[in-house]
């Protein structure tokens, strides 16, 4: 009898997708003026064959990204040819979903594969920050309130707080309740880090700074003119803003087991001023 052909052996390819969201947002008088979140995807592959891999085993070994928005949130979505051919039909496309053939050059690294932008029915709030401006003789009180929204998806991580100082005030006679901010001459701010903020977590921040002898004689209450513009910055590890959901699958002409592994993070920049 014919000796049976060997078994083909059985591809496994293992990816690992990036998603890393981006949120921009400004504050005046406490209303939002403007808001901006920007999302790129990375992938990493790595291949393994049970059995002996075979002796013309390819250099790079494509896979089907899927790409779903079935919320809408996404505004302008944009491949890298480099490594990306956009194979999405007509009926996936109005149902929100994009197909995408990624092949990449090397194994065990992260290549860049989609940017995105988001339209304005997105507007998540993580974070927000008031401010109080009080004056009592010479001195200027700031009090800061920074709370996290409760629907957070995981814990606020780095937190960094920048509150701009006006001319006017003397930067070298800060004291902070509690302790920690930092008066950064060169730049005229005050700086505080924080390691993480649950969500629902509110705390409270307060500076106090002497005024200088010409602001006082002024005769307009210092506290009605004094801006103190706030920036804050932090991450949220494992969590996303839009719901952008993403899948993979084997290439008909290289089949293969597969498996995914989804690590998602945003960023977030907020000003808030007068």
């Amino acid at each position: 009898p014919e000796p049976e052909p060997e078994p083909e052996p059985t591809r496994h390819l293992d990816v690992s997708l990036a998603l890393n969201e981006d949120l921009t947002c400004e504050y005046k008088q406490s209303k939002l003026s403007t808001l901006t979140v920007e999302g790129t995807i990375q992938v990493r592959m790595s291949s393994s064959y049970e059995g002996e891999p075979p002796l013309e085993a390819p250099s790079s070994i494509p896979f089907n990204l899927l790409f779903k928005d079935h919320s809408g949130h996404v505004r302008t979505l944009q491949e890298n040819k480099k490594f990306v051919e956009n194979v999405s039909n007509e009926s996936e496309t109005a149902n929100r979903e994009f197909t995408y053939t990624v092949t990449i050059p090397r194994e065990e690294e992260y290549f860049p594969v989609v940017r995105y932008k988001c339209d304005s029915s997105l507007r998540p709030v993580p974070i927000r920050v008031q401010s109080r401006v009080r004056t009592q003789g010479k001195l200027c009180r700031i009090a800061l309130q920074i709370s996290s929204n409760p629907q957070n998806p995981s814990d606020l991580v780095h937190l960094t707080v920048i509150m701009g100082v006006p001319p006017g005030l003397n930067g070298e006679s800060l004291k902070c309740n509690p302790p920690g901010g930092v008066w950064n001459e060169s730049k005229r701010v005050v700086l505080w880090c924080v390691s993480e903020l649950g969500g629902g977590e509110k705390f409270q921040l307060q500076a106090i700074l002497e005024m200088s002898d010409d602001l006082l004689q002024s005769g307009v209450d210092p506290a009605d003119r004094l801006e103190f513009p706030v920036m804050s910055r932090c991450q949220c590890v494992g969590g996303q803003l839009s719901d952008v959901a993403l899948d993979v699958s084997d290439v008909e002409m290289f089949p293969a087991a597969i498996s995914k592994n989804v690590m998602q993070r945003f960023r977030v920049s907020h000003k808030e001023k007068k």
